[in-house]
């Protein structure tokens, strides 16, 4: 089977599907503020980020992403989700998902592949992400059988 290391060559802007972080009124920032006297700094966050996609295919726990940034656990995840709109694992399977879409479209490789090349566990594990996050079988978006 062939490793994210050998196709990710071939998609150098990816992900294409950016979550979008949802917006808060005045007084709920201003709210979520007052809770959280850490914040994550942009470099921790780009970091973060970067580990996510240099080792998508790999198993990624929020304890590995958290050891990257100075924060606590709980600090973490409230301090990027401020910043990404969603928790850390939700923004994983995000990549995780455009990665899928982006081979489904672009190769010949079935979805067995894809799950692993994507860091999923399984075939079930990936069509689960898909149907979760995009509402659509990954079958959907292959448009003729290749």
């Amino acid at each position: 089977m062939p490793h994210f290391a050998a196709v990710s060559n071939d998609m150098p802007n990816f992900p294409v599907i950016s979550p979008i972080a949802s917006s808060v009124s005045a007084a709920g920032d201003r709210q979520a503020q007052d809770r959280t006297t850490h914040h994550l700094t942009t470099k921790s966050y780009h970091r973060i980020i970067a580990r996510m996609r240099a080792r998508i295919d790999e198993r990624i726990t929020e304890e590995s992403l958290c050891a990257l940034s100075s924060l606590n656990k709980e600090a973490f995840r409230r301090a990027f989700k401020a910043r990404a709109g969603m928790g850390p694992m939700r923004y994983l399977t995000w990549l995780r998902v455009d990665m899928a879409v982006r081979l489904l479209i672009d190769t010949r490789f079935d979805l067995k592949e894809i799950a692993f090349v994507t860091g999923f566990k399984s075939e079930q594990g990936l069509i689960a992400a898909f149907v979760s996050t995009l509402g659509v079988r990954p079958h959907a978006l292959r448009a003729s059988p290749i």
